[in-house]
């Protein structure tokens, strides 16, 4: 009886200290990335197309297989 006692004792400290430790890395790590975004410079706005498509021809083929299908 003891001895799991003994057992039961050592593997609730041992769950208890890795958890402890994962929440310390997790909040360190949490405050590094949050610093890091900081330094990071701003996205640019996304430029315009310079090409412009004609989406004529493949409007005039869905209709054509369309209409084929009916």
């Amino acid at each position: 009886m003891a001895e799991g006692l003994v057992l039961l004792v050592i593997g609730m400290v041992t769950v208890f200290g890795f958890l402890q430790l994962m929440v310390s890395i997790m909040n360190l790590s949490a405050k590094f990335f949050i610093k890091l975004e900081e330094r990071r410079p701003a996205p640019q706005p996304a430029a315009a197309p310079a090409v412009q498509l004609d989406l004529a021809p493949i409007a005039i083929a869905i209709a054509a297989a369309k209409n084929r299908t009916r």
